[in-house]
């Protein structure tokens, strides 16, 4: 399935934390000014069962897709009005869970190495080897879904008061509500409030499952 038009908002992920996402179910969007390598690309991809939207630019991708959702992302390094690299940088500064993939030219492998350490999933060198494709796709759809997971967890956290980040830190360290009670000089029974909140708040039915996703923003 593809479309140039129709954005992306199958994914929103302003709220809940324990997402199941499929990597078939996310969307990838192919970007170039080239209508050519767009064709060829999708063809590629839509091939291997994946959904694909295209865009002619960058520019035109953000105004219409909700980057706060997961996705892969295949964009043509070298662009007009905003390169592959400046789409990169604007997606990690919006912290979006997306995961770039570089489709680079000849002599342009440095700059898609910087883009590697600015947080890009992986590059590919035109033309494109099918292969190579796939393998790039099924790593940047684990590192969306990882990314769009951590994203939300954080957002959840960041709901939590000051007492009760003390208290999910008190029980991340396996203490009980007695010793939590002690290190914080509450009673007991604030303690139990705010541990109720706690999990309620990061969604976990479960100490264990807490400590799971505080795992997750303190890696």
């Amino acid at each position: 399935m593809s479309s140039q038009q129709t954005p992306d908002k199958g994914l929103n992920m302003a709220v809940g934390a324990d997402l199941d996402i499929e990597p078939e179910s996310l969307v990838i969007h192919i970007i170039d000014d080239e209508e050519s390598v767009r064709t060829s690309c999708e063809f590629l991809i839509s091939s291997l069962g994946l959904r694909t939207q295209v865009w002619p630019s960058a520019v035109a991708f953000l105004q219409q897709v909700d980057i706060d959702s997961p996705a892969v992302v295949v964009s043509d390094l070298m662009m007009p009005d905003m390169s592959g690299q400046a789409l990169q940088v604007h997606l990690n500064e919006a912290n979006s869970p997306m995961a770039l993939i570089a489709l680079t030219g000849n002599g342009e492998i440095p700059d898609a190495v910087t883009m590697l350490k600015q947080g890009a999933a992986d590059y590919l060198e035109k033309p494109i080897n099918s292969r190579r494709l796939q393998e790039a796709i099924a790593h940047a759809q684990t590192l969306t879904i990882e990314r769009a997971k951590l994203f939300a967890i954080r957002k959840l956290y960041a709901k939590l008061t000051d007492k009760e980040k003390q208290v999910a830190h008190e029980l991340m360290q396996g203490n009980i509500n007695k010793v939590i009670a002690d290190h914080l000089e509450v009673s007991v029974r604030t303690v139990e409030v705010h541990r109720s909140q706690v999990m309620k708040k990061m969604q976990a039915q479960h100490v264990s499952e807490l400590i799971q996703k505080l795992v997750m923003l303190a890696d």
